[in-house]
C-alpha cells in the first residue's frame, strides 16, 4: 500500500477510499454516472448493501445533491421508510442519460489554431495536447479512452482518431475528425468502425458504441441521405477553431507559394 501511494502519486487516504469503492461497487454496471464521486465517497461509508442501494437510488431519483444526501443518512431516513417502499425503490427503474441530449450540434475549439496548410493528425494532435479543454467542451462524462487505436479487419489495419468513453450511458464513443467537408463515405467508414467495436470490444453492461464524427463542413441534405436510419448511431457536429492572424495567414501563403 505505501509504495502504491507513492508510485501512483496519490493520497494514502484516496487509495483506500479506492479500495473501498471497489469492494462496494465490483461490478461497474451498479455504478452511476448521475452521481458524483462525492456521493460515493458517503454511499461507500453504509455498510448494508442495501441501504446503501437505498440512499443511492433515492439520490438518482430526486436529483439529491451531496449535502442533501449526507443530511437523508444523517436523519437515519432508511430506518424511518417502511419495508414496501424501500422495496419499490430499489426495483425501480433508474434514468438513463439520452444519447440523443449528449452530443451538441457544433463544438467551439477555440483553444486551438489552425494554419490553412495543416491537416487532421495536426487537429487531433492540437486537440489531445488540450485534451482538459477538449473535454470541457463535449461536456460531462468523457473520457478519452485512446488516440490513433488501430483495429485490424480482414488482414487491414485502421486506426480510430479517438477513442472516447460516456460513463452515463455507458458506452464507447468512436470519434473521427475531419478537417473540411463532410463525405458520405465518411460515414459508411465509421459505420464499419462501430460495428467492429460492437462485435469485438464492447462489454456486456455496456451500451452500444455509437460514432461522432466532428468535421468543418456538413451539408444537412448530405447529411440526411448519408445517415438514412442511423441517427441513433451516428452523430455528425461542426467544430470552430481559433482563426491565426492576417499577418500569419498572409506569411503562411507566401512560404507555400516560395
Amino acid at each position: 500500500m505505501e509504495n502504491l501511494v507513492v508510485d501512483l502519486g496519490i493520497k494514502r487516504q484516496r487509495l483506500y477510499e479506492i479500495i473501498k469503492f471497489y469492494r462496494c461497487y465490483e461490478i461497474v454496471r451498479t455504478v452511476s454516472g448521475q452521481l458524483s464521486w462525492s456521493h460515493y465517497l458517503d454511499l461507500i461509508e453504509i455498510e448494508n448493501s442495501e441501504e446503501r442501494s437505498f440512499y443511492q437510488n433515492k439520490a438518482i431519483l430526486h436529483s439529491w445533491s451531496v449535502r442533501n444526501l449526507r443530511k437523508q443518512i444523517s436523519n437515519n431516513l432508511y430506518e424511518s421508510t417502511s419495508k414496501k417502499e424501500i422495496e419499490e425503490i430499489l426495483s425501480t427503474k433508474l434514468p438513463q442519460a439520452k444519447i440523443t441530449e449528449i452530443f451538441k450540434d457544433a463544438y467551439n475549439f477555440n483553444f486551438i489554431e489552425l494554419k490553412p496548410n495543416e491537416n487532421e493528425k495536426d487537429l487531433e494532435n492540437k486537440i489531445i495536447g488540450n485534451f482538459i479543454k477538449f473535454l470541457k467542451e463535449l461536456g460531462s462524462d468523457f473520457y478519452i479512452g485512446g488516440q490513433q487505436v488501430p483495429i485490424k479487419i480482414s488482414g487491414i489495419t485502421h486506426y480510430i482518431d479517438l477513442v472516447l468513453y460516456h460513463k452515463g450511458i455507458p458506452c464507447n464513443v468512436l470519434v473521427d475528425l475531419k478537417i473540411g467537408k463532410l463525405d458520405a463515405k465518411d460515414v459508411g467508414q465509421i459505420n464499419k468502425y462501430i460495428n467492429y467495436y460492437r462485435t469485438n470490444n464492447q462489454y456486456k453492461h455496456e451500451q452500444d458504441t455509437i460514432g461522432l464524427i466532428i468535421c468543418k463542413e456538413a451539408d444537412s441534405e448530405e447529411v440526411r441521405y448519408a445517415l438514412g436510419g442511423l441517427e441513433e448511431k451516428i452523430f455528425i457536429a461542426k467544430y470552430k477553431v481559433k482563426l491565426p492572424s492576417e499577418k500569419k495567414i498572409k506569411k503562411i501563403i507566401h512560404n507555400l507559394r516560395a
